[in-house]
């Protein structure tokens, strides 16, 4: 019991800290075109990549109406509640973005919350999160990952926190202000953008 505490409390320490890094008002000392942090002209500077980090133009993330939840039934048992498997929600998204020469990295990320129902057990599930990139009015997808998310539900009191991550996602540093970044569950087709 004492090492499930301790593994949700690194958990959260960790996206507490991603958090406040990639807060998009500037929090941890990047004053754009200012000096920024570390002395750098225009910003922060990623010292494994080389890239800039630039919070001002990181387009934010959104969730879609109704992909925050996510419900695994047994099979022959869709929408009757005592056949669920297991059941995840997402309850925090934040996002990092750094440019190298015309392209923009964002590093999307997600954080949740995953248990057994009346039907489940303790052990491996996977979960359908996507990642899209949409262009404001137009609807155009720039891009677009399906993945099969994994965690595992603990023996004993099957529920679980989780981090997903996608690192790699890259548009034209040009669109950056004018997409809109969508993470959540998916059982739709894979598709890719």
């Amino acid at each position: 019991m004492a090492s499930d505490n301790l593994v949700r409390l690194i958990m959260m320490a960790a996206l507490a800290a991603l958090v406040a890094g990639c807060n998009s008002s500037g929090v941890s000392g990047l004053n754009l075109g200012q000096g920024g942090s570390g002395g750098q002209p225009g910003g922060a500077v990623d010292q494994s990549t080389g890239s800039k980090v630039v919070q001002g133009t990181c387009p934010k993330i959104e969730l879609r109406e109704g992909t925050a939840y996510f419900r695994k039934y047994a099979r022959g048992g869709e929408d009757d509640p005592s056949q669920v498997l297991y059941q995840a929600a997402i309850a925090n998204t934040t996002r990092q973005c750094s440019v190298t020469g015309d392209q923009m990295t964002i590093q999307v990320v997600a954080a949740g919350r995953a248990a057994a129902g009346p039907a489940g057990k303790a052990g491996p599930i996977k979960m359908p999160i996507r990642v899209a990139v949409v262009e404001k009015g137009t609807n155009k997808v720039i891009y677009s990952e399906l993945a099969q998310f994994e965690t595992t539900l603990p023996s004993g009191a099957p529920t679980t926190q989780f981090l997903f991550t996608d690192p790699d996602v890259n548009i034209p540093i040009n669109a950056s202000r004018s997409v809109r970044i969508f993470v959540g569950f998916d059982e739709g087709p894979y598709e890719q953008g």
